[in-house]
């Protein structure tokens, strides 16, 4: 999996976050979560630089009970 983390935002308040993301091949869809949360989520969109993540719609979701903290682990979430 090709990970990649870019600075993003959520929220009304359009907090700042990271976003890690992993993708299995260059033109499926991407596995993302805001570091430190323990939602990941698949969504066909592009997450570029800047990406509002409450703007991405996802096509698949799943909770990681201790959080995604690093791409690393956001690899080993999704291959569990």
């Amino acid at each position: 999996m090709d990970t990649f983390t870019v600075q993003g935002y959520y929220g009304s308040g359009n907090t700042p976050c990271n976003v890690i993301c992993g993708q299995s091949y260059s033109d499926g869809p991407t596995w993302y979560a805001v570091e430190g949360s323990s939602n990941v989520n698949l969504t066909y969109d592009e997450i570029e630089l800047g990406v509002n993540v409450e703007e991405l719609s996802d096509i698949d979701t799943f909770t990681w009970p201790d959080g995604i903290d690093s791409e690393q682990t956001l690899v080993e979430a999704v291959e569990a």
